[in-house]
């Protein structure tokens, strides 16, 4: 009970939680875009569409899988090579306990592309604290947002016709 208590402390604290933005937003076509970490919830987002996305990023760049699991006794199926964590992964002042995600999420070159679906404080935080200079994603909060998607095939076909399109600046 105490447990859970602090939990709802903490995610309260990391939802008012102000991270400094000190990236440099660039936006980068196909051709430019060395790295990308591809970000989803875990159970929000099926695995498969995930791999899917992962596939058709990897002809282009190098791709980094981050994930972020709600309730980390479930048994959900993963994918090998993925970074996973849950909310003890994140101290209450908003620190990352492993420091491979503290890395991930400092790289200031390349993409976040976030796969989540809905509203979540931990995933929102944890896509607010990236340095990625370019964050594409569904609803607000990314500097490209996609409304509308209808799933997964309709966001990687905007996408990537975004990608192609784009001028690097």
């Amino acid at each position: 009970m105490f447990k859970c208590i602090a939990e709802g402390f903490k995610k309260h604290h990391l939802k008012n939680i102000v991270v400094k933005d000190e990236r440099v937003l660039s936006f980068y076509n196909l051709d430019t875009a060395k790295k990308c970490v591809v970000f989803w919830v875990a159970g929000d987002v099926p695995v498969s569409s995930v791999n899917k996305v992962r596939e058709a990023l990897a002809k282009h760049m190098d791709v980094c899988l981050l994930a972020f699991i709600r309730q980390p006794k479930l048994n959900t199926e993963q994918i090998q090579d993925a970074i996973y964590l849950d909310s003890s992964a994140i101290s209450y002042k908003g620190g990352f306990r492993d420091p491979r995600v503290q890395e991930i999420l400092n790289r200031k070159e390349g993409l976040l592309i976030d796969l989540s679906l809905k509203p979540d404080v931990w995933g929102d935080y944890i896509v607010k604290s990236a340095k990625a200079s370019c964050k594409i994603g569904y609803g607000t909060g990314h500097d490209i947002d996609f409304d509308g998607v209808r799933d997964i095939d309709d966001f990687m076909e905007r996408l990537f016709k975004l990608l192609t399109k784009i001028n690097t600046y």
